[in-house]
C-alpha cells in the first residue's frame, strides 16, 4: 500500500489540504474545541485522571461517536478500563510515529497496541471497535496512534466504510493505515505544517491533510 503517494513531492496539494480543513472543518464548533483541550494534557501521568478520562468520553460524544453506528461503553466501564491498562498505554507513551522504522513499529503495535485493542472496553459488545478505539488510543496517545473515521479515513484508503466485525481484522486496518502515514512522515517533513489548533501532532496533522483532500473531492 501506499495511497498517500500524490501527496509526495506535491507540497502544494499538502498545504491546501491541511488548510481547507484548518479553516473549515469542525471551525468553532464543541469537536473542535474539545481537541484542543485533550491535547493539551502533555503529561502521560495526567492522563489517568477523572478530569482527562472524563473529557476523552466527553468529546467522543462530540465526535458522534455516541450516535448512529457507535455506542460507547457506560462511563464507568469506559474509565476503569483504561486505568486498568495504564501500564500497557504508558510503555507506549514514549514513541513518535515519525522516528520508527517499519518494523519497530509493527513489532510495537503488535504487542502492547495489541493488548490494548483487544482488552479496553469503550464501545457497546455488538459495535465495531476501529473507530472509536483508534479515536481513544489518539487522545491517549497522539504521537503515536492515528484517528480513523469512517468518512474520511475509510473512504480514502479502502473506498469504502465498511468496518470487518472480526476484532484482529479491524485492528490489522489499524495497523495498515498506521504505516502508510508513518511513511509518509518519513519521506516528508510535515511538521512544518503543525500549529497550536487542529495540527498540533503529526498523526493529526496528516489526518487533516486527508481530510481536507477528501472534503474537496467526495
Amino acid at each position: 500500500m501506499n495511497n498517500l503517494k500524490r501527496f509526495i513531492n506535491n507540497d502544494e496539494l499538502v498545504k491546501q489540504s491541511i488548510n481547507t480543513t484548518k479553516n473549515n472543518y469542525r471551525k468553532y464548533d464543541p469537536g473542535w474545541y474539545l481537541y484542543r483541550k485533550i491535547t493539551s494534557y502533555n503529561n502521560i501521568d495526567s492522563k489517568f485522571t477523572d478530569e482527562f478520562i472524563e473529557l476523552i468520553y466527553v468529546t467522543l460524544i462530540a465526535w458522534n461517536m455516541n450516535s448512529r453506528g457507535a455506542k460507547l461503553s457506560d462511563y464507568n466501564v469506559f474509565k476503569n478500563s483504561i486505568i486498568r491498562n495504564k501500564n500497557a498505554i504508558k510503555n507506549l507513551s514514549e514513541y513518535r510515529l515519525q522516528k520508527l522504522s517499519s518494523e519497530k513499529l509493527n513489532k510495537i503495535l503488535m504487542e502492547d497496541g495489541f493488548e490494548l485493542f483487544s482488552n479496553l472496553d469503550l464501545v457497546a459488545d455488538t459495535k465495531p471497535r476501529l473507530v472509536t478505539y483508534s479515536k481513544t488510543l489518539h487522545f491517549l496517545l497522539p504521537n503515536l496512534f492515528v484517528p480513523i473515521d469512517r468518512k474520511y479515513t475509510m473512504k480514502y484508503f479502502y473506498g469504502h466504510t465498511n468496518i470487518p466485525k472480526n476484532v484482529e481484522r479491524q485492528y490489522r486496518r489499524l495497523l495498515d493505515i498506521t504505516e502508510e502515514y508513518r511513511l509518509f512522515a518519513s519521506l516528508v517533513k510535515i511538521s512544518k505544517y503543525k500549529d497550536t489548533v487542529w495540527n498540533t501532532n503529526i498523526p493529526k496533522t496528516i489526518d487533516n491533510m486527508i481530510i481536507g483532500f477528501m472534503s474537496s473531492n467526495i
